[in-house]
């Protein structure tokens, strides 16, 4: 197994972990330090809500990683489409973490903020990103 590989494999796993502490701890916590509300919310709500802010905190990740690449990575600047694929690979990993994340939450809480749309999505999604990182280096 490569460097490369175990690196996305660990980036994986500790975005996998990351995501749903973030859902079942911290949202919670930090939600209601911020506002005296949320603690009145209903189940259903708390649920919908927490899931919103571990989605927003992984688009933050993944976007403003995305854009240090396209902006500041001297590999994709050199060679935008065969360039050295190091970082692309890693934020690749952190969004597929999210997303076997979110689709644990949205089975586990399937009632609240179950969507087939949403299991196709994700399952989408992670098959590409499968794809990527597999052939990505045989250019």
């Amino acid at each position: 197994m490569g460097t490369d590989t175990k690196l996305v494999i660990s980036t994986a796993f500790t975005s996998f972990f990351t995501f749903q502490l973030l859902f079942h701890f911290i949202s919670y916590w930090f939600s209601a330090k911020i506002s005296s509300g949320f603690n009145s919310l209903s189940f259903e709500k708390r649920i919908e809500w927490n899931s919103r802010v571990v989605s927003t905190c992984h688009s933050l990740v993944v976007g403003v990683f995305g854009l240090y690449i396209f902006l500041f990575d001297e590999a994709t600047i050199a060679d935008p489409l065969w360039g050295d694929p190091s970082f692309v690979k890693v934020n690749i990993a952190v969004a597929s973490g999210y997303l076997i994340s979110d689709l644990l939450i949205l089975i586990l809480y399937w009632k609240v903020i179950g969507d087939k749309y949403f299991i196709i999505h994700h399952c989408t999604a992670l098959y590409a990103y499968y794809f990527v990182l597999i052939f990505i280096d045989y250019r």
